[in-house]
């Protein structure tokens, strides 16, 4: 089939040129897309899990490309109900003919009728067990541990991808119960939240997104905007502001002058897409790097710090995270993220306050990084912290500290 050989060029696309889901998924043709990007997000999903099950079943790690075609085989086995086991087999077995590898194809079939017959054991104890039947990797699940214990661990971890889009409205055109009215004419099925609500996102959207009148923001990051508490009159700084979700809804909340900052110009453009679309006013788009002092820029009565992380918090929506990110990372991005807290400062007005927030649950990135700039500093004092774990409900893993510059 042919969304069978879409799904395989994709996945290599991702494991073996390194690039990222969604830009992979660029190039598929729309009417295959929905198929593609379900597969290739369950294997990527499921990618420890396949590659602990392809070691059980195999003497010698096979090549890149057979992995690829295996875990496309484990996946169609296990998660399409609608194909029988064997017809799935199959299909993978035909594909690997297509694709060029004739040679394995009675590897494949045999392996993956073992996999049918015999299954495979997981590991029964500790952080093994807990990284396999999660797919997480090893090394991360050990901190975890260490962090939260085995219990909570094991519990963030083993939720379910919530597949639902959270959605708000452009509080300067919309009020929610107009929103929820515009839903409802169109027969559109919706959640409720306190600021928005839980769609499954599509095609009938299209027209309030492209309008401006919603846009798609997750509970926590507006959590994050909320924290700021700001007032009409305020100036704000959003030091790493693409692609300008925050910047934009704190423009909604209050009367404020922003000035939005990023270190690329592309993505400064994405800013200033996104405030065209939302119809904003008060934002100033720059490129201005976050690690760096800019002294012409002033003084601000808020400064966000929504710094680059590992995005641990939300890989179960961007399972290609766990493809990308290497225990030895985590050092150099703290690093980084001090460094930005500590630019941060030299920005706040007497009296102001610093909001720091990151899309990840390591202490190493959150909590670890407040506490020593807070006990090195002779200004600032903690006001507030709040970590959201994953929750399969529609929160993402998060975190937020509020710290403020004496008088």
């Amino acid at each position: 089939m042919k969304e069978d050989l879409y799904v395989y060029d994709t996945l290599c696309m991702i494991f073996r040129d390194g690039r990222w889901g969604d830009r992979a998924l660029a190039s598929v043709r729309e009417q295959s897309r929905a198929f593609v990007t379900n597969a290739v997000y369950g294997i990527l999903d499921r990618n420890i899990t396949f590659d602990y099950i392809i070691s059980a079943l195999t003497v010698k790690k096979p090549k890149n490309q057979v992995c690829i075609l295996l875990k496309m085989g484990l996946y169609y086995i296990d998660y399409m109900d609608s194909v029988p086991d064997y017809a799935a087999v199959d299909r993978i077995v035909e594909c690997a003919a297509r694709v060029g590898k004739r040679e394995v194809k009675g590897f494949i079939n045999a392996v993956l009728r073992k996999y049918i017959d015999v299954g495979v054991a997981y590991p029964k104890d500790g952080a093994e067990r807990i990284s396999v039947a999660t797919s997480t990797p090893l090394w991360l699940v050990k901190k975890f541990i260490e962090q939260y214990g085995e219990e909570q661990c094991e519990r963030f971890l083993s939720v379910t991808k919530f597949t639902k889009q959270h959605i708000r409205p452009n509080f300067r055109m919309l009020c929610l119960d107009e929103l929820y009215s515009h839903l409802d004419k169109q027969h559109i099925d919706y959640i409720k939240t306190d600021n928005g609500c839980f769609v499954d996102w599509g095609r009938n959207h299209y027209d309030l997104f492209d309008k401006g009148l919603i846009t798609i923001q997750s509970r926590t990051s507006m959590a994050c905007c909320e924290s700021a508490q700001v007032k009409d009159g305020m100036r704000v700084l959003d030091m790493c502001s693409a692609p300008g979700g925050k910047a934009i809804y704190l423009s909604e909340l209050a009367d404020i002058s922003i000035k939005c900052c990023d270190n690329k110009e592309h993505r400064v453009h994405l800013i200033e897409s996104y405030a065209e679309r939302m119809k904003s006013r008060g934002l100033d788009c720059i490129v201005a790097d976050a690690t760096v002092y800019h002294k012409g820029l002033g003084k601000f009565d808020i400064v966000l710090c929504d710094v680059p992380c590992s995005g641990f918090g939300v890989a179960k929506s961007k399972p290609d995270i766990y493809l990308r990110r290497k225990e030895s990372d985590i050092s150099a991005l703290s690093a980084i993220q001090s460094k930005i807290l500590s630019n941060a400062s030299g920005y706040v007005k007497d009296g102001g306050r610093i909001i720091y927030s990151t899309c990840t649950i390591l202490r190493e990135e959150n909590e670890d990084i407040v506490a020593r700039f807070v006990e090195q500093s002779d200004d600032f004092k903690l006001i507030s912290e709040k970590k959201y774990l994953p929750d399969g409900k529609g929160s993402d893993g998060f975190y937020i500290a509020v710290m403020e510059k004496s008088l």
